[in-house]
């Protein structure tokens, strides 16, 4: 089984191959799913958000915000299986 660090990595390798623009990733939560024998990484990321509509917005909101990625790694082998939005309590509508 291959270690929590090493999933972590290959989460951020896959993102980063995926999205080579963007930086600034975080890891910011680790869990392991012994039934399926997954490592599920969360990754945050800044995004920039769009301010247009509203001058007055562009000074009080930032302009950029952190958006989350949710990661499968089969345990065995080290391999992303899957990557998924990850939306927060204050982002469900």
């Amino acid at each position: 089984m291959i270690s929590v660090r090493d999933a972590a990595k290959n989460a951020l390798n896959f993102y980063k191959d995926i999205y080579p623009e963007i930086s600034g990733e975080l890891i910011e939560e680790v869990e392991f799913d012994s039934t399926r024998q997954y490592w599920l990484i969360t990754l945050s990321f800044p995004m920039k958000v769009d301010n247009s509509q509203s001058p007055l917005s562009n000074i009080l909101q930032p302009k950029f915000e952190r958006k989350y990625k949710t990661f499968e790694v089969d345990a065995k082998n080290g391999e992303v299986v899957s990557m998924k939005i990850r939306l927060l309590e204050n982002e469900r509508n």
